[in-house]
């Protein structure tokens, strides 16, 4: 059966007191209202995914 999916990725710095993400690239800095994005997806049925890319330490 065909499906659709439909998603929203944002990479960078998550204020939960003000529900924003904070993006920087090289155009500039994106502030985007996480809670109001959400809101597309209420009461539908999703997978919730939390990412941090972390730096690995080399051998000395």
């Amino acid at each position: 059966m065909a499906k659709r999916n439909n998603s929203i990725q944002f990479k960078g710095e998550l204020n939960v007191e003000t529900m924003e993400i904070t993006e920087e690239d090289k155009n500039g800095v994106f502030v985007y209202d996480l809670l109001n994005e959400l809101r597309f997806y209420d009461g539908k049925n999703v997978t919730v995914s939390i990412k941090e890319d972390l730096p690995v330490e080399p051998k000395e």
